[in-house]
């Protein structure tokens, strides 16, 4: 798992990764991690979009989108 801070986003990378994995290594992640910040999780897995929307809701955080570039998915919300 590789994380970095990039223009005051978290960058979650979990490239290779299937369902649930990058759930819940956000949800880890999450858990040290504070109101207002901004979480963009880059991820290989087709169903990651479907899966970080229910997540968001589920723990009442705000989707803020999803756009695809090749094989990449990138996904971002705001605990």
């Amino acid at each position: 798992m590789k994380d970095a801070v990039e223009n005051e986003e978290i960058i979650l990378d979990t490239s290779g990764t299937e369902c649930p994995i990058p759930v819940l290594k956000a949800r880890k992640l999450s858990q040290s991690l504070k109101k207002g910040d901004v979480v963009k999780v880059v991820a290989t897995d087709p169903l990651a979009e479907a899966d970080f929307i229910h997540y968001c809701e589920q723990s009442n955080y705000q989707y803020l989108g999803c756009s695809k570039e090749n094989e990449k998915i990138f996904i971002k919300f705001i605990i």
